[in-house]
């Protein structure tokens, strides 16, 4: 059977420190990609598929700020490539609202970063 990607947009690879609340823990995580309706993210401990969550993302920067979601985890899975680390869960959020803020921060850390340059012709 072939594999069927079901996002609902395109995800870009974007490291966050992340804040996941749900009605009874804080998780401590960190998003590895993003899209405008949905996250992959990195945890420490266990959030079960079906949990409604609040995500609080840490941005740097000389104009530190967070920004904030709400959605459902769809997906939860053991993090392999970690098992024994900090980051021993990974979880899919399906977000409740799209987050454009998530396009513009790609696009702003991407114009100000000393090592990524977009391809040619790109």
């Amino acid at each position: 059977m072939a594999f069927v990607d079901q996002r609902g947009a395109p995800r870009t690879r974007l490291w966050l420190p992340t804040r996941v609340y749900t009605n009874t823990a804080e998780v401590v995580g960190v998003s590895h990609d993003v899209s405008e309706t949905g996250v992959h993210l990195l945890l420490a401990a266990h959030v079960a598929s079906g949990t409604r969550v609040r995500l609080a993302f840490e941005v740097p920067g000389d104009s530190a700020r967070t920004l904030e979601a709400s959605g459902l985890v769809v997906h939860h899975a053991p993090n392999l490539v970690d098992p024994g680390g900090l980051w021993r869960h990974r979880a899919g959020v399906l977000l409740d609202e799209p987050m454009g803020e998530f396009r513009r921060l790609i696009e702003e850390l991407a114009g100000a970063s000393t090592f990524y340059r977009p391809p040619r012709g790109a």
